[in-house]
């Protein structure tokens, strides 16, 4: 008997230790890795009077590079952007690299970071450059886009929303704030109805607000509870009232402020595979992707819920910054997926139709692999490269480079991985085509936080 109990002890410490990071696999090889290479563009400028370094919270990786200029055709819709050329970055960050494609297409609004510590502008997000550009059918494109996933698909809808896409109405609303997709949160409820689920956001009665923030954030997996009571605000932690539920339940409910009605997201559309070193014996486990907020906020803001890659599965939501400014945030809007919809396909890539306020709207392929929790030995995280980011192709430069980027709606600078060597080249004028000598751009560089699912700094 006391054997058994020991074996028991065994096996609970050691599932603690199996929540914790993954094995990281091997660091990618930079001369072998199919980067966007300056050289071969004539269309390139490059800007090396000040160093771009932003800091990705999430992944506590900070990369640097410079500003570039080249032309980028992102759908049916091409302009010349500004966007950082990331040339270095620490050991550590390396198999960052090797899981974030070709770049990030970061789609936060403008007004999330706009200038570095020394006051230098950085390049705008590209939705914003990119507004105001003719398609082939000489409709304009809008500050707007649109979102939506399935377990193994997903779209970008640029320009605003497609109608057939979802149930109902587009229901919308103002962000909390002008720098980021952040909604109130009045109620998170699980169980089977409305009326008999459990809350998970119990407010304590003198805390000062009866919201909790959530960023709308591609590139973060799960749904994030606080793991905490915000300084008794709460009685008690979100997460710690999920993990304690073991009455079975078969949907989430959420409260948004702002919003007539209340969004429903099915038990089904939240699992993902887990994997732990106890595969082998007892096979893969399929559970709600609900995780803990893995990083602090200082007092006295409050830790936000973070709506990841799983509540796309169940919605299209709209980001419009049509009439987003450094003071005016942006608008976020929420509508039930139809199903008999089908996100386009890779063949396809990009088809132009009408938005649900009759602006153009061109539906972009997004590669969406599975998602897959791995519990390591520190902490668990999703390290499958092509897990839970979502990627889409653009062509940059001329002639035109395909490359695949990370779609981002927690970050607002678009950057591509460069070779140190392929900018060398650009400036040597090494290549098998004549290009531009490089020209400074206007005050457009400089250190930067930014954050890949939300801001570090």
């Amino acid at each position: 008997m006391g054997g058994s109990h020991t074996w028991l002890a065994v096996l609970a410490a050691a599932l603690v230790l199996a929540a914790a990071v993954p094995v990281p696999g091997p660091l990618p090889d930079l001369n072998r890795m199919p980067l966007f290479n300056p050289s071969r563009s004539t269309t390139m400028d490059l800007d090396q009077g000040h160093p771009i370094m932003v800091h990705y919270a999430d992944a506590d990786t900070q990369l640097s590079g410079y500003t570039c200029k080249d032309k980028i055709s992102l759908g049916g819709f091409s302009a010349d952007v500004k966007f950082a050329c990331f040339t270095d970055a620490p050991e550590q960050a390396m198999q960052f690299w090797s899981q974030m494609g070709n770049g990030i297409l970061g789609l936060g609004p403008a007004a999330q970071k706009k200038h570095d510590n020394a006051g230098h502008l950085m390049p705008p997000p590209v939705v914003n450059q990119m507004a105001g550009v003719l398609d082939a059918q000489k409709d304009v494109l809008t500050k707007k886009f649109a979102f939506m996933s399935r377990r193994n698909a997903a779209e970008l809808q640029m320009g605003g929303y497609v109608p057939g896409s979802i149930q109902g109405q587009m229901r919308t609303t103002k962000s909390l704030t002008p720098k980021g997709y952040t909604v109130g949160i009045k109620s998170m409820r699980i169980g089977k109805t409305f009326d008999d689920a459990q809350e998970l956001l119990v407010f304590g009665p003198n805390s000062p607000q009866h919201h909790v923030p959530a960023i709308l954030d591609t590139g973060s997996p799960c749904i994030m509870l606080p793991e905490n009571d915000e300084s008794k605000n709460l009685q008690f932690s979100p997460y710690e009232q999920y993990q304690d539920r073991m009455q079975p339940w078969t949907k989430m409910f959420i409260t948004v402020e702002g919003l007539d009605q209340g969004l429903e997201i099915a038990y089904e559309d939240l699992l993902v595979e887990h994997h732990t070193f106890l595969d082998a014996a007892w096979g893969t486990s399929i559970r709600p992707c609900v995780m803990p907020v893995d990083w602090s906020v200082a007092a006295p803001h409050w830790t936000p819920i973070v709506l990841g890659a799983v509540f796309f599965r169940s919605f299209n939501v709209l980001f419009d910054n049509a009439r987003a400014s450094d003071t005016v945030p942006p608008t976020v809007g929420f509508a039930k997926q139809n199903r008999g919809y089908d996100p386009i396909g890779i063949k396809e890539n990009q088809v132009a139709g009408r938005g649900g306020d009759g602006d153009a709207v061109h539906r972009v392929y997004v590669q969406h692999d599975p998602i897959k929790v791995v519990h390591g030995v520190t902490k668990v995280g999703v390290s499958n490269p092509n897990g839970h980011q979502f990627f889409t192709q653009l062509s940059v430069g001329t002639p035109p480079q395909r490359l695949k980027v990370v779609v981002d709606t927690g970050s607002p600078l678009f950057g591509l991985f460069v070779n140190p060597k392929s900018l060398s080249d650009f400036e040597k004028g090494v290549s098998n085509v004549p290009h531009r000598r490089p020209a400074p751009l206007a005050h457009t560089t400089g250190a930067a936080q930014a954050g890949a699912g939300r801001p570090a700094g």
